[in-house]
This record gives C-alpha cells, sequence and structure tokens, in this order.
C-alpha cells in the first residue's frame, strides 16, 4: 500500500508479517536462511604484535573465560568443559634460547606500543654502549646475571612465539639486542624453558563433537536469538578479556538442524568475519625443535 499524499502512514509491512509468521511456524528453517543472509562484522586482529606478550592472544585466557561462560549453563555442557581443562599442555625443559629467536617480555614499565623487541630496544638502551664485541659480552652478563638463574622463559607452539619472563625494562638486554641485530651476532641463554603446547586428542574431541564459532558480539546475538528461539542445543560462550567485543557460538554437532544453520554460517564467508575456533587452532602448529 502506497503512503497516501499529506499523511504520515507507514505502509503496511507485509514482508515482515510474513517473516514473522515463517519464523514462528519454522524457526529451524528460518534461522538457516538468515544464517545465510546475516552480515557479520569483521574479527579484527586476534593475535597482535607487539614487544610485550600479555598484549597477545593467550590461549589459557580463552579456555578460562569460555569455562565460565560454560559453568554457567547446565550440566549439558560439563563434557566440553572438562575437553578445555584439558586443551593446553605445558612441559619443563632446561635449554639454550637464542636471543634473536626472543618475540616479548612479560613486563615493562613503557606504555608505548612497540610493535617487536626491537623497536623497544631502539628506545630502551638508552647511553649503553653496544658498539663493540666487549659491550655485547658486558651487557649480556649484566642482563642475565648468574644470581638471577634460572632465567625463564616460554615458548607457544600454536603460534611459534617466545618470550622472556623477565624482572621489568633491562637497558642491558635492549642494547645487547641492537648489537646482535646489527652486527648478525648471536647468543644462547640457558634457561628453564616452559613450552606451551595444544593436547590433540581434546582438540579433536572438541572438533568433533562442538561447534566454536567466532563472531562478534553483535553478529552473535541476533543469530544466538534465532537459535534458541527453535530450541536447538546452542549456549553463547565469552572469549577472552582483551577482545570483549568477540564471543563465542557454542553448539553441539548432533543436531542436524543446528549443523545446518552453522555450516550457513560458514559457507562462503571469510575467516575475517567468522572463525571455526577448533579448526583454526588444529591448523596453528610450530612444534619446539631445539636450536
Amino acid at each position: 500500500m502506497k503512503e497516501t499524499e499529506g499523511t504520515n502512514a507507514d505502509p503496511l509491512d507485509i514482508e515482515g508479517f510474513f517473516n514473522r509468521i515463517l519464523q514462528s511456524l519454522f524457526p529451524a528453517w528460518y534461522a538457516k536462511q538468515a544464517a545465510r543472509e546475516m552480515r557479520l562484522q569483521p574479527l579484527g586482529v586476534l593475535n597482535p604484535n607487539s614487544f610485550l606478550c600479555h598484549r597477545w592472544m593467550s590461549l589459557h585466557a580463552i579456555v578460562a573465560a569460555l569455562s565460565e561462560s560454560l559453568q554457567a549453563h547446565d550440566s549439558d555442557w560439563k563434557d566440553l568443559s572438562e575437553l578445555l581443562s584439558k586443551l593446553v599442555t605445558e612441559r619443563e625443559l632446561k635449554r639454550p634460547v637464542s636471543i634473536m629467536a626472543l618475540d616479548g617480555l612479560e613486563q615493562s614499565s613503557q606504555e608505548e606500543e612497540w610493535p617487536n623487541l626491537l623497536s623497544w630496544a631502539e628506545h630502551t638502551c638508552g647511553s649503553i654502549s653496544f658498539e663493540s664485541e666487549d659491550d655485547f659480552d658486558r651487557n649480556l652478563r649484566d642482563a642475565f646475571p648468574d644470581s638471577n638463574k634460572p632465567h625463564r622463559m616460554v615458548y607457544r607452539e600454536w603460534d611459534g612465539r617466545y618470550y622472556w619472563i623477565n624482572n621489568g625494562d633491562s637497558p642491558a638486554f635492549a642494547a645487547a639486542l641492537r648489537y646482535a641485530q646489527q652486527k648478525q651476532r648471536n647468543a644462547n641463554i640457558q634457561a628453564t624453558l616452559s613450552i606451551e603446547g595444544v593436547n590433540q586428542k581434546a582438540l579433536d574431541r572438541i572438533r568433533s563433537d562442538y561447534w566454536l564459532l567466532l563472531l562478534t558480539r553483535d553478529s552473535a546475538y541476533p543469530m544466538f536469538d534465532l537459535i534458541s528461539r527453535a530450541e536447538l542445543p546452542a549456549v553463547m560462550g565469552e572469549f577472552e578479556w582483551r577482545r570483549s567485543d568477540l564471543v563465542f557460538l557454542v553448539g553441539r554437532k548432533n543436531s542436524r538442524k543446528l549443523n545446518q544453520i552453522m555450516l550457513n554460517l560458514l559457507n562462503n564467508r571469510s575467516s575475517q568475519q567468522i572463525l571455526e575456533f577448533g579448526r583454526w587452532l588444529s591448523r596453528q602448529n610450530h612444534p619446539f625443535r631445539n636450536q
């Protein structure tokens, strides 16, 4: 119906009326169609580059946030919580670690967002001399004194990043790093190395039995509302605290109707819009190798 000239009446929303009827009569079918057509917002950078490791994505933080979300629901999600508790593995070795292999630090008093350790080093070494081999050896001794042994470092097999568990900014380390980069000079530090990995069996079970779709919060809520109206086995789960704008859409894979909806969400979509997290994590594999 066309709006009469000189009136403020809205035209009859026939399409909206029929959509509401279809949603009421066939909620699962309606959700499946909506999943195919829904516009999804970009996820942004998940694992940013930084000289500080606490600005990187953390698998520990993701597991903790998602597990806490699941605990707020009924016991139907207990099995997934148990699998998540086994997902991250850790082992400790005594190994030499190359200073040029380090990607970040655990602590720094600097608030600047340097993209890597070399950028941090350029702004941290101050007036410390680093021009000669003797300077290099002295700076290494000052940065890693025997009194601070064991020097602790972490390697993350799922993204291939190393970081040093330091006690604060070290101008001596910054100077040594600058010399090593400029002169192509390396040095190994005897360290207690914690290796953070992924339990492949637990990950395979999660991928086999559950959907873990990562979306923006604004994209996920409308979809979850439609799935809830269809009374399908799905819940929302938090991501990690650094990215509170992202959430998981979690579902069981033993529901054919839900599987169709999730596949429609994924089909012809970029990983910049939606991420099947279990599949993504299975592809992030950088096994530790002795240097």
